[in-house]
C-alpha cells in the first residue's frame, strides 16, 4: 500500500479519508504506512456509532491514537462550545507522557489542551476556566475537586462536552476509584443535562464482556469492542530460588539481581515498597564495591514526584544502562523507552499484573525477557511444623506463569455490589458542591448514579440518619439537609477527593529537600531507607508533619509494608497441580526445581494434594481448601463464629499460611467435614459479619454497623465457592 499523505488520498471509501486534515498530515509526517487494525477499525466506531467503545489491543499498538484520531475529527468539523473531550487517566506520569507525545497533534489541529492535576500551577488552570475548550486531561482526584470546588463552572465546562477517554480501564474496574469515575460521568451529565459517549482503553483485560458491561453502566445503550491481538510476544524467562534465611544464599541473591541488571535497562517490580527500598540500597552498594556507575532509581507512591519524575526521564531519555526499582506506579503505559529485562521479586499479585509488567518488555524487538527472582525470608513456623517445606511462594509464582503462558488466563475484575463506603463520599460531595438538598431529592440524585443501582433506599436512608447522629451532615429547620461540622473537617481536606485509603502521611526532609513520605513516627536515632538509600532520623516538626533525617547506615527501622492482596481461586487450584505434578519447568533454576522436588516429596509424603484435610497430631489437622482469598475470608468468617465453632467441635483455629488453616476439633475428621458442609449449605448466618470487622474501604468507619457487615459479606466473601466445593451434607 502506497503511504497515504496530504498529497496522496487514499480511496475515497477508506478510513483514512474521513479523518480531518490535520490529522492525515500528521499520520503522514510521522511516516506511518498505514493505521493500525486497530486504529481502523476504532476510526469506524467513533464515527459511524452512537454508542460506548472498548478498544483492547497490545501493548504500543496505538491504542491512544485509536482514540484520539476520530474524536479530534469530530471536534474539527463541529468545534463544542466548552470542552469536547475529558481524558481520564490512572496517573499524573501518564497524563504527562500523553501530554507530551500527542502534543503535536493538538497542536496542529489547533486543539487546546490542558493537563489538570496536582504540579500543574494555578495560573494555567485560572486561564484555561476563562475560556475552556478542546481536550481536559484529569485524574479522578482532580477531576473530583472540579466538581467539589467549582460547582458554578459546570456548565462553561462541561454544557457541550461529547467524549469521555478512560485510560487503563483495567485499573479502574472493579475498583471505588473506577466507580468513583462512573459517579463523576453521572453528575456532569446530570448538571449539564448531556448524554456523553464513553470510550475505554486498556491493553489487559481477562474478560471483555465484563469490560463492556463496566465502560456502560448506567448508559443503556450499546458498546463496541475494538480488539486486536497485535504482534505475539515470544517471552523468555528464568526463575530462580533463594533461601535468604541462610546468609551465604542472601548475599548471592543480591549478587545474581546485580548480575541480572549489570548493563542494561530494566525495571525491577517489587510487590512492597520496603522491597524497592532495600533493593536499590543494596544495589548501590554493590556497585560502589564494584566501583562502577551508580545507575539504580526507586519508583513508588510514597517517593517525592521530583524523584519519580527523575528516575522516568533517566529510563526515557538517558542512554546506556538505567535500573528502576517500582511498585505498580510503572506497570501502566507510561513510555519509558526499550527495555532489556523486567525483573520480578516475588510472586507476580497476578496474571493480568503479570502481563502488565511483562508488557514493559520487548516493545520494540517483540521478545520480552523477564527474570523472577523467588526470595524465601524463612521457612514460616517450627522446624517440626509438617508444612514447613512446602515453597508456597515458589509455587505460588509457577502457578501464575503457567497460567499465561498455557491458557492466556487472566483474572476478571473484583465485583463490589454494595459500595456503601462510596455512596458516603459521593453524598457529602454532592451536598458540599450543591448545598442544601431535601432527603427525598438527595436520593433521587445520588442513588441515579450508576455504581448505586443495588442499594436498597431502606438502606440510604439507615445511612442518612447515622451521617446526621455523627455530625457529618446536618438537618435544618426546614428538613433539608446540609454538611456538618465533622463532614465540613473532611470535605475541606484535600484527602478527600482520593477514595483509597489513605494514612497520615509524613514528609521526610534531609536540608529542607523532600526525599519522600511515610506513614509513621520511626523512633528518633534509628535508620529508615528511602529512596534507595539509607537515612538517620534526627528530628520531627509534629506540627508540619515532618520527619528530619541526614545519611545513614544500613539497618534500624524499615519504612514500606506491603499487603498480600487478593489471590484468585483458579490460581491456587494451580498451585495444587503443580504440587501434585512431575513437570520439571525448563526455565526453573537449578535451586528452584531442588526446592520444588522437595515441597512434592513432602506433599507426597503427607498426602497433601490427595484430600483437603491432613491430620498432624491427634485432635489436630490441617484443612486446605486450595481456594483464593475471597473464599478463605468466607471460611475464617464461618470459624469465628461461636454458635459454628461449638458445631464444629473446634477449640482452637489459625490461619498458618495463604490457602492453610490449622485446626484444633474434638471431632474426627469425616465428621468434621460432614458437619462443615451442612454449615456451608445453610449459608453464612447474618451475625457471622458483625462485630470486628475489617475496614476495606476508605469511610467505612462512617457505616453503621449493620451496613458494614452487610457490605463487606457482599464484598469480600464468596459463599458460592465454599457451596460448589464443600457443600452437600456426606449420608
Amino acid at each position: 500500500m502506497k503511504r497515504p499523505g496530504p498529497e496522496n488520498p487514499p480511496d475515497a471509501q477508506d478510513v483514512y479519508s474521513q479523518l480531518a486534515p490535520f490529522v492525515r498530515e500528521y499520520v503522514y509526517e510521522k511516516k506511518w504506512e498505514a493505521l493500525t487494525g486497530v486504529q481502523e477499525a476504532a476510526v469506524r466506531a467513533v464515527l459511524h456509532g452512537k454508542g460506548q467503545v472498548l478498544i483492547a489491543s497490545g501493548t504500543a499498538s496505538g491504542k491512544t491514537e485509536a482514540a484520539f484520531f476520530p474524536v479530534l475529527s469530530l471536534l474539527a468539523r463541529n468545534p463544542p462550545a466548552s470542552v469536547g473531550v475529558l481524558y481520564i487517566g490512572p496517573l499524573k506520569a501518564l497524563i504527562n507522557d500523553q501530554f507530551e507525545r500527542l502534543g503535536p497533534l493538538f497542536n496542529r489541529g489547533g486543539i487546546p489542551v490542558l493537563r489538570w492535576h496536582g504540579d500543574i500551577p494555578g495560573e494555567h488552570k485560572k486561564k484555561f476556566l476563562g475560556a475552556p475548550g478542546g481536550v481536559l486531561q484529569i485524574t479522578p482526584e482532580s477531576l473530583e475537586a472540579l466538581l467539589l470546588k467549582r460547582p458554578g463552572k459546570l456548565i462553561p465546562l462541561f454544557g457541550d462536552l461529547r467524549f469521555v477517554i478512560i485510560d487503563e480501564v483495567h485499573a479502574f474496574m472493579g475498583s471505588d476509584r473506577g466507580a468513583q469515575i462512573l459517579c463523576q460521568i453521572g453528575r456532569i451529565e446530570e448538571a449539564a443535562g448531556i448524554r456523553i459517549r464513553r470510550i475505554g482503553l486498556s491493553a489487559t483485560l481477562g474478560d471483555y464482556g465484563e469490560a463492556l458491561r463496566w465502560l456502560a453502566l448506567g448508559t443503556g445503550g450499546e458498546t463496541v469492542l475494538v480488539r486486536e491481538e497485535g504482534r505475539k510476544q515470544r517471552v523468555r524467562l528464568r526463575l530462580d530460588y533463594f533461601n535468604r534465611e541462610d546468609p551465604r544464599e542472601g548475599e548471592a541473591y543480591y549478587r545474581e539481581l546485580y548480575g541480572q541488571c549489570r548493563g542494561k535497562r530494566c525495571i525491577i517490580f517489587t510487590n512492597s515498597r520496603l522491597e524497592a527500598e532495600e533493593t536499590v540500597a543494596r544495589l548501590r552498594e554493590m556497585a560502589g564495591h564494584y566501583h562502577e556507575d551508580d545507575v539504580f532509581y526507586v519508583h513508588h507512591g510514597s517517593v517525592s514526584a521530583a524523584l519519580r519524575e527523575e528516575a522516568e526521564g533517566e529510563l526515557r531519555e538517558r542512554e546506556g544502562p538505567v535500573v528502576i526499582a517500582a511498585t505498580a506506579t510503572l506497570e501502566l503505559g507510561i513510555d519509558i523507552g526499550s527495555l532489556d529485562r523486567v525483573i520480578q521479586i516475588g510472586p507476580p499479585p497476578g496474571v493480568s499484573r503479570l502481563v502488565q509488567r511483562l508488557g514493559r518488555s520487548g516493545r520494540r524487538t517483540g521478545r520480552a525477557e523477564i527474570y523472577f527472582a523467588c526470595p524465601e525470608d524463612a521457612r514460616e513456623g517450627p522446624a517440626a511444623d509438617p508444612l514447613r517445606a512446602i515453597p508456597w511462594s515458589l509455587l505460588k509464582t509457577i502457578a501464575v506463569i503457567e497460567l499465561y503462558l498455557k491458557e492466556k488466563w487472566m483474572e476478571g475484575a473484583p465485583v463490589k455490589p454494595l459500595p456503601y463506603s462510596l455512596l458516603c463520599h459521593q453524598t457529602l460531595s454532592f451536598l458540599s458542591a450543591r448545598g442544601e438538598s431535601s432527603p427525598r431529592d438527595l436520593a433521587r440524585r445520588v442513588l441515579s448514579l450508576p455504581p448505586f443501582a443495588g442499594i436498597p433506599p431502606e438502606d440510604y436512608r439507615e445511612l442518612l440518619r447515622r451521617l446526621i447522629t455523627l455530625d457529618y451532615l446536618e438537618k435544618t429547620e426546614g428538613g433539608g439537609l446540609i454538611i456538618g461540622l465533622e463532614g465540613e473537617k473532611i470535605v475541606n481536606h484535600y484527602s478527600f477527593y482520593s477514595v483509597f485509603p489513605d494514612e497520615e502521611a509524613y514528609r521526610v526532609t534531609q536540608g529542607g529537600k523532600e526525599l519522600g513520605k511515610i506513614h509513621f513516627i520511626p523512633p528518633e536515632g534509628t535508620n529508615l531507607v528511602l529512596g534507595g538509600r539509607y537515612w538517620q532520623v534526627r528530628g520531627f516538626d509534629l506540627r508540619g508533619r515532618e520527619i528530619l533525617v541526614i545519611p545513614g547506615e544500613e539497618g534500624g527501622e524499615r519504612v514500606w509494608r506491603g499487603s498480600r492482596g487478593e489471590t484468585h481461586s483458579r490460581i491456587v487450584e494451580r498451585m495444587r497441580e503443580i504440587l501434585a505434578a512431575g513437570e520439571p519447568y525448563p526455565y526453573l533454576s537449578e535451586t528452584a526445581r531442588f526446592r520444588l522436588d522437595e515441597g512434592r516429596d513432602r506433599a507426597r509424603e503427607l498426602k497433601l494434594t490427595e484430600d483437603y484435610f491432613v491430620p498432624v497430631v491427634p485432635g489436630g489437622f490441617f484443612f486446605i481448601p486450595w481456594l483464593g482469598s475471597r473464599a478463605m475470608r468466607t471460611l475464617a468468617a464461618l470459624f469465628r463464629h461461636r454458635e459454628i465453632r461449638k458445631r464444629l467441635g473446634m477449640r482452637s483455629c489459625s490461619r498458618e499460611k495463604e490457602p492453610v488453616f490449622r485446626i484444633g476439633s474434638g471431632l474426627p475428621i469425616p465428621e468434621f467435614r460432614n458437619r462443615l458442609a451442612g454449615i456451608i449449605d445453610q449459608g453464612i448466618p447474618p451475625d457471622a459479619v458483625s462485630g470486628d470487622i475489617p475496614l476495606t474501604d476508605k469511610y467505612d468507619y462512617l457505616l453503621p454497623p449493620a451496613l458494614l457487615g452487610k457490605q463487606y459479606a457482599a464484598n469480600m466473601l464468596d459463599m458460592g465457592e465454599l457451596a460448589a466445593r464443600f457443600g452437600g451434607v456426606v449420608s
